[in-house]
Parts: C-alpha cells; structure tokens; sequence
C-alpha cells in the first residue's frame, strides 16, 4: 500500500519502546510495567485509559521486544463467537504450543462480562497472554475473575509537552528541512486534550489543506463541529469543572459544563458518571433522593442517547447542584478503610453450628428486635472508642435524633451538675452529646424529662448586634 495513503497517526506508532512519549508512570526507570516485565516474562493485562494515549502501540511493542506473536481481535466488530472461533483456530497452530502468542483485545469493555469468560481456558492453559485495551474502568466492565488474572494498568492523557515532541517528528518526516510552525504546534498540544491521535489528525488536516488556506483559522475552519469541544480546554479539564460546580452548589456553573460536553458529543455515559459520584461523594446523605435521581439520568441517558438525554441529566444536574452538600459519608468509609484489623468479638462471630457454639461464638448476643433501645457494643473492643461516622448537616444528625440518651448515664451527669450548681448556668450539652453518643435534640428532650417541675431549662435562640 502506497504510505500516503495510511493516516499520519499510523505512520508515526513507535515501534520501540524507547520512542513511547509520557506514561513514565509506567515506563520509566521505576515505572509498574518496568518492573513487571524486568525478568523477560510478560503478564496477562489490561491497559485502561483515554483515546490516544498509547494502548494499542504500547501491547505491540510489549509483544515484539519479549519475543510474542501479536494477535488483534477487536471488541467493536467482532462477536463473541467469533472471539471463541478465533481462539479455535488459533490454539492449533504450533506458536500455541511453544511461545503463547499476545492476544489483543481491543475495546474488550464491549463483551458483556459472561461473554468474557470465554478467555478464561486459554489463560488458565497458558495458551495465550491477554492484553485488553478499553477507555472504561475494568472495575466496572471487566469481570473479577478475568480481572484477577490480569494486571491493571491505567494510561493517563499525555502532557502537551510530549504531543508536542511527537508533533516535531511528524514534521521532520513529513516536510524536511521546511520551518516548523511554532504556533501551529502550540495549539493542536493543547486542543489535542491528552490524545495523540486527535493532534496528529489535526496536523494532517493541516498539510491537507491549499497552501494558501494553511493558518489557524483555516485549520479550525477545516475541523468543523470537532472544534466545538474546545479540547484546548482538555476533555478532564471540563468534567473536573462540571464536578467542583456541582460540590460548590452552582447549578448555572454546572448547567454551562454540561452543555460544553454535550455540544463537544461527549459520551452521556462519562457525564453520567461523573454525577453519579457527585451525588455520593459531595452530596450523600444529606439528600439520599440525589443519587437516586442521578442514577435514573443515567439509565435514561444510556437509553435514549442524544439528544434528548440533555433533558433527564440537566434535571439531575440541577437536583445535585441545589441539594446540601456534605462529605461524611466518604471520610466515613476512609477512615474505616485505614482502621486496622481487629478481631470480631466473639458475639457477633457465626454461631449457626453447635461447634461454633462451643467454642463461644455467639455468646453474650442479644437480638436487637425485642429491644430497640438496648445498648449493645458491635465493634471490636479496640476500636470502641472510634466513630467513623461524624455527620455534618442537620438532615445526617437527624439520624442521631432518633438515639436517645442512656437515662442512667444522664441522671448521673444531671445530678452531679445540680449539686455543682445549685443557683443553675449553663449546660455543658456539647460534652454531654458526644460523651453519650447522642444529638443536641436528643439530649434536650432527655433533660427536659429530668428537670420535671423542679428545674425550668430553656431552649433559646439569641439574637445580639454586632459591635
């Protein structure tokens, strides 16, 4: 094939890995696949991360420089039966059983995770070396037993710097000796947004273009509804600024960012996500209904696609922008991830068999229901004294409404401050709450029980000026 006519993207894949620009997360002198491969052995792995990083060029170069054949099957055209009837036909010929060859399978979020277990045999027969590729987290796409055989490996956007780089081979190759356009350069490194691919075609489009048509506005002129995307902003700048809009409760903010990545063809599905997390991570419990609402955008948006998707996710948009705002629920399951081990007490072990019971599992357990309000201990007895959960606004702490105070506790704190202060003062309620584990509210009603007709306690809101 004449090579004018491959795209300039293609004609510039690196063939060694020392021509790879960025990921120095990975290939650097201490980078995860460094390591990985320092012995000569090439694991089974999926490569995860935006268009135009370096996926696919990346699994070739790992399969020659360890000495594997490549084989390419890809995700958007090919069925899973037709996955099936390749790794048939392939699993005859003598590379199966001498060198296992590099499957590549591009785009493999596109099979369904039963569809995927159609790769486990030959993995488990060391018949082949799976490198998956996909724009999609695997956690959410890739089953946990393909995901257990594989490393993960995520690809971040390049840098403009390294587009940039590459921009000035493709010159050298394509127009030696001629002078580079500096500010030509400057642009596609920073409208690419991260993808090589989309600079390279940007800079093909240019040398495409009628001499006297070759400036940056003829360029933009050429590129049509893609520059709509304004990439110059960086596809994770936008959603980054269409999260903090929606944390920062600016539903007009928020409503501009969507319409950007709508008007630019962004994928309903990441916009989806990202207000998906939102509404967990920013909004959580201070409005359940958020997420609930966030969740049905999302299925909305993936059925019916653009454009009327805008509707549904603008109206979640709008619901988690204006909802309160609180965090505890994420440093709630922080903390509880950086607690250390401890041992289950012995009352809440499994107790269903006679040797469990034996051994004293289950014992000192009282079942909840035949008294709600019976104190019971259900953390381990060296983490007792540790709340993970603080809650922030008022609709969180009217969970601890519900939790009254120990009254025994009480009385012992309310008569020890009466004899203290007979004339009365002020009550300590903020030490009191947190030493039994209860709200304001609840304390409040509890005192009110105590006092009877002998104290008066009030609850007042005070108002004074400013001096």
């Amino acid at each position: 094939m004449n090579d004018a006519h491959v795209p300039l993207a293609e004609r510039m894949r690196p063939k060694r890995m020392e021509d790879m620009v960025g990921q120095t997360h990975l290939l650097g002198p201490k980078g995860a696949l460094t390591r990985l491969t320092a012995g000569g052995r090439l694991p089974s792995m999926v490569l995860w991360g935006p268009p135009g990083t370096g996926k696919t060029t990346l699994a070739r170069i790992l399969a020659l420089a360890t000495g594997h054949e490549f084989l390419e099957f890809s995700g958007a055209g090919g069925s899973a039966a037709e996955l099936k009837k390749f790794l048939v036909e392939h699993r005859e010929q003598p590379l199966f059983r001498s060198v296992p060859p590099v499957l590549f399978l591009d785009e493999i979020h596109r099979f369904n995770r039963a569809q995927q277990d159609i790769l486990l045999p030959p993995l488990e027969r060391g018949e082949a070396i799976l490198v998956g590729a996909t724009t999609e987290n695997p956690a959410f796409y890739l089953n946990p037993a393909l995901r257990s055989r594989c490393q993960l490996l995520n690809l971040r956007p390049l840098a403009p710097a390294a587009i940039l780089q590459v921009l000035e081979r493709a010159w050298a190759r394509e127009q030696p000796g001629a002078a580079q356009p500096p500010e030509l350069f400057h642009w596609l490194s920073q409208w690419a947004g991260g993808d090589l691919r989309t600079a390279l075609t940007g800079l093909e489009t240019w040398l495409n273009l009628e001499p006297g048509q070759r400036d940056l506005a003829g360029l933009k002129e050429a590129l049509g509804g893609r520059i709509m995307y304004d990439r110059a902003d960086g596809h994770y700048d936008l959603a980054s600024a269409f999260q903090k809009s929606l944390r920062g409760s600016d539903p007009d903010a928020a409503l501009y960012y969507l319409s950007r990545m709508i008007r630019g063809g962004e994928d309903p599905r990441f916009i989806a996500r990202r207000l998906l997390v939102c509404a967990a991570e920013d909004v959580g419990n201070a409005d359940p209904q958020a997420f609930l609402l966030a969740e049905a955008a999302s299925r909305a948006a993936e059925q019916i696609g653009w454009p009327e998707a805008r509707i549904p996710l603008a109206q979640a948009v709008l619901y988690v922008a204006n909802a309160p705002k609180s965090n505890a629920t994420v440093v709630a399951i922080d903390a509880a991830l950086a607690a250390p081990d401890a041992a289950i007490p012995d009352s809440l072990a499994d107790a269903h068999t006679s040797t469990s019971r034996a051994a004293g599992k289950g014992e000192g357990y009282f079942y909840s229901h035949l008294d709600y309000g019976r104190p019971q201990a259900f953390l381990p007895v060296s983490l007792q004294a540790q709340a993970f959960y603080q809650p922030i606004r008022p609709q969180e702490r009217n969970w601890k409404d519900r939790q009254e105070p120990d009254p025994a506790a009480l009385g012992e704190l309310w008569t020890a401050w009466t004899g203290a202060n007979p004339a009365g003062g002020e009550l300590p309620v903020d030490l009191w709450a947190g030493e039994l584990g209860c709200s304001r509210e609840a304390l409040a009603r509890g005192l009110g029980r105590l006092a009877g007709g002998a104290w008066r306690v009030e609850r007042r809101l005070v108002a004074e000026p400013n001096t």
